[in-house]
């Protein structure tokens, strides 16, 4: 926070060049007095972070429409009108300047409006139609190390009750998966479990209908009703106005709709759009199991709003004075639990896809920068062509106040066209987030565009691009050496201070664009380590497909009788190598399930934590996806509920715990009893590719029955081929159970590549924009030189010097000034590194492969910028060289 409240200050440094001079100490004064009340606020509320950070820059940009209103307040709009006039002729007069300086202008402008479009749907603003998100905030549960466990539903009953100090309301939910049905096909729909109260805390009222009591939620099973969504109303109902009161089936059980919700409301898991809603009564409806009385499953999500006034601190104090009530009162599931609240920017995708957004709205911002010191060199060189109108203008009477708001209007113009044609863009590119995502299972849906806010960031954006690329040079422009200038018809020596101003602009865009450079290199090859990763399964060649047994209305017994079968039926199709069950699949963006466990002759450290995640698979599953086994066996028909309890745990499992023994034959306690290892697998992937080594347990589906699975099929030609005969064997066993969320191995893998691929592609793209630019910048310095230097050129060649000479000196002018810029990029880039290293997967973000590529890449791309006005130089004609004015 304290570096980010640096950088404001810096920008209302460079504001306060706007603020007439007899208001500038007084307004000063009060915006850092608010940026420092408003820092100290976030430090409170929301913990220091990128995203605070952000906020504090976003509340500081206001400083500069404040500066521009009272600089216009003491201008007369006559005089305004007469800049106005005079910027459009000259506008007119050289519109290849007026169109390339607006379009890298709308470059940068269009750049930012569009990430910010994004973090403001993902980060700032990630539910849709939930109205006054800044008070909301999520609640998880803490353990150790870890502070994202779920609650249980006795345990988030107990929150409510207890009222916590600063919080209105609590409510709770789970995103499910079910089957819905009229009187056509059942199809597949997510949607949420939730409280009795979901919908009153989100402040969302229905379209038709009503939403659900307090005591709807209460008693199990009591209360078989449901809400759904506009996209489901008009999918299944043809937005009948008559639907209140009509029958869904959800699973086995008939529903009554009570209630449609607004077109804008998607649900409470940002970034899906989830159709349907039943109230917690229901649970057994839709999730196996009994989980309402269970304290010790932990299950729920929990979300808060903040009462009128309260802060996130005060909040924590109560949910501490929660948190020891019930450990103290329930001490066997809650020993050592406490309870934390986070913003919702922090909470679900949100959270997962916050570091990569404030990486790129970061470098984005960069590529801005870039953009407005090209404008402010191109701006400087145009200055430097009109000093002689400049000088005469202060001659005859002009005074340099004006000169300078002339200039600023000129640079007004040249941004508000930039901004206009920026926004125009994001309101194109802003969609372009649909192109990353990759199919998933889940009804993913991020509402991207340009609204008021976006808007209101490309009016702010465009105010610091006058800043930043106008007013500088404008200053240094209206101080002409007016005796010179009306005695010299040429420009002032680019040997002078402005001509060391543009240099020092064009090591700046260069270091920049080093910088960017380095970066998306880094993306782009750790990209490509993790499309070649070790994900710790090999199969390639395949399909995953879902079936959910407890919606068609299989019991443990009948469910684990229908695996078996379908396990056999499904291995004899042609084209299919292997076939098994499991709950999940590796790298799903589901998260994963874990419990505590311990193991016979471990003796746990003080304050070890020993947790595990684990999966349901089923007979033949490592052997399906590929799994090496370096210990022992894997899972048979025989592993069941009649025989002893088996599992095979990761080879971190076993060093951790097994250090100097075999663990094949150990034993594992945890949920109902003991277990037997039989086996240990290789280490793998299973929730992210960036992730550490974990404890990782494989439970037999057999034993463990679980009835939402994935059958997991390894085949031996296209999976579309094979399709059809898995498909028709399902059905021959069930006709009224689907397949649904079908995809291959291939496919699936894209999910893992979502976050690597969107770093890495608009990095990349923000490298080549920033390179462009930065050559641009390059080539127009040394080409300026050339056109200052040519009398001086036209005598060296004149007195002997060779075309080779010329050619060198010019070509050591520019390339000297690259080869500062990539030094500095250099050591930004090396500064940079260890914020960038948790997102890199496979290489260091040191990789001295990324950081020499650029360099080369740079310098190259230099090296050409600067041979055309080179070897124009270079083969001037010195008579006329020396007639040049």
């Amino acid at each position: 926070m304290t570096a980010g409240l640096a950088l404001c200050r810096l920008l209302l440094a460079s504001a306060t060049l706007i603020v007439p001079a007899p208001r500038r100490r007084r307004w000063r004064e009060q915006w850092d007095a608010e940026l420092v009340h408003y820092s100290r606020w976030l430090a409170r509320e929301r913990r220091a972070s990128l995203t605070c950070t952000w906020r504090l820059f976003a509340r500081a940009t206001g400083a500069i429409p404040h500066a521009a209103m009272l600089r216009l307040q003491s201008w007369s709009p006559r005089m305004i009108e007469q800049d106005l006039k005079s910027a459009w002729r000259l506008f007119v007069r050289k519109p290849v300047f007026t169109a390339v300086s607006a379009l890298i202008l709308a470059l940068g402008i269009g750049a930012n409006a569009t990430m910010f479009s994004w973090v403001e749907s993902i980060l700032l603003n990630p539910l849709d139609g939930v109205p006054d998100q800044q008070r909301l905030v999520a609640l998880t549960g803490t353990y150790g190390s870890r502070d994202n466990l779920s609650f249980s539903y006795p345990n988030f009953v107990d929150i409510r009750s207890a009222r916590p100090d600063g919080l209105e309301d609590v409510m709770a939910f789970r995103v499910v998966a079910v089957t819905v049905a009229t009187r056509a096909e059942p199809s597949r729909a997510f949607g949420e479990l939730v409280s009795g109260n979901f919908f009153d805390v989100l402040h969302v009222r229905p379209l038709l209908g009503r939403t659900f009591r307090d005591n709807e939620a209460t008693t199990p099973g009591s209360a078989a009703v449901a809400v759904i969504s506009d996209g489901l109303w008009g999918r299944l109902f043809a937005r009948d106005p008559s639907v209140v009161g009509r029958m869904l089936k959800i699973n086995t059980t008939d529903f009554t709709i009570i209630g449609v919700l607004p077109p804008a409301f998607r649900g409470s898991a940002a970034g899906l759009a989830l159709d349907v809603y039943v109230p917690m009564s229901m649970q057994r409806t839709v999730m196996p199991g009994d989980r309402l009385a269970a304290r010790g499953n932990s299950w729920l999500e929990v979300y808060g709003r903040l009462a009128p006034g309260s802060r996130i601190e005060q909040v924590r104090a109560g949910l501490r004075v929660v948190a020891e009530r019930l450990e103290k009162t329930y001490p066997q599931p809650n020993e050592g639990r406490g309870i934390a609240v986070v913003p919702l920017s922090q909470a679900d995708a949100s959270g997962m896809l916050r570091p990569i957004m404030a990486t790129l709205m970061t470098f984005v911002g960069l590529l801005l920068i870039v953009a407005c010191t090209n404008v402010a060199a191109l701006l400087l060189a145009r200055a430097a062509g009109r000093q002689r109108e400049l000088a005469v203008r202060l001659a005859v009477g002009a005074s340099r106040a004006q000169l300078v708001r002339q200039l600023v209007v000129e640079a007004f113009l040249l941004a508000l066209a930039g901004g206009a044609a920026g926004l125009l863009m994001a309101n194109w590119t802003s969609r372009a987030l649909a192109w990353f995502i990759p199919p998933t299972p889940y009804p993913i849906a991020f509402e991207v565009g340009v609204d008021q806010r976006v808007i209101a960031f490309g009016v702010a954006a465009t105010f610091v691009t006058v800043v930043i690329a106008g007013l500088l040079p404008a200053l240094r422009a209206s101080r002409p050496d007016v005796s010179r200038a009306l005695k010299d018809a040429a420009a002032a020596n680019i040997g002078g201070s402005r001509g060391r101003l543009r240099q020092a602009l064009v090591i700046a865009q260069i270091a920049l664009s080093m910088l960017l450079l380095v970066c998306a290199a880094l993306f782009v090859r750790s990209l490509r380590r993790a499309e070649t990763a070790d994900t710790g399964y090999t199969a390639r060649t395949g399909l995953f497909a879902s079936l959910d047994l407890q919606a068609a209305g299989y019991d443990a017994a009948r469910g684990s009788a229908f695996i078996q079968t379908a396990i056999e039926r499904v291995s004899a199709v042609p084209g299919v190598r292997s076939v098994s069950v499991a709950s999940s699949v590796p790298l799903d963006i589901s998260g994963g399930s874990d419990q505590g466990f311990s193991v016979e002759g471990y003796e746990a450290r003080q304050n070890e934590e020993l947790i595990a995640y684990y999966n349901r698979v089923g007979p033949g599953y490592f052997d399906t996806m590929g799994i090496s086994l370096v210990e022992g066996r894997g899972f048979t028909n025989r592993d069941t509920s009649d025989g002893p309890a088996v599992v095979v745990i990761n080879q971190t499992m076993a060093s951790r715990y097994f250090a100097g023994r075999s663990a094949v034959g150990g034993r594992i306690r945890f949920g109902n009893g003991p277990v037997t290892v039989v086996g240990v697998a290789r280490d793998g992937k299973y929730q992210s590719l960036t992730e550490k080594p974990k404890n990782y347990m494989y439970i037999p589906v057999l034993q463990s029955y679980w009835p939402a699975l994935v059958l997991h099929v390894r085949t031996s030609l296209e999976p579309a081929g094979v399709l059809p005969g898995i498909a028709r064997e399902i059905r021959r066993l069930d006709s009224g159970l689907p397949l649904f969320d079908v995809r291959t191995i291939e496919e699936h893998r894209r999910i893992a590549m979502f976050v690597p691929k969107l770093a890495s592609t608009l990095l990349g793209v923000f490298g080549g924009l920033a390179l462009l630019l930065a050559v641009v910048g390059l080539y127009g310095i040394v080409a300026f030189t050339v056109a200052q230097q040519t009398r001086e050129i036209g005598v060296r060649i004149a007195l002997g010097a060779t075309r080779l000479e010329v050619l060198g000196l010019v070509l050591r002018q520019g390339l000297a000034v690259a080869a500062v810029g990539v030094a500095i990029g250099f050591v930004l880039a090396g500064i940079a590194s260890p914020v960038l290293q948790k997102q890199l997967i496979g290489i260091s973000a040191l990789d001295p492969m990324s950081f020499a590529g650029s360099a080369v890449l740079l310098l190259g791309v230099a090296c050409a910028a600067c041979a055309v006005p080179a070897f124009r130089a270079a083969f001037l004609q010195p008579l006329s060289a020396l007639r040049h004015d």
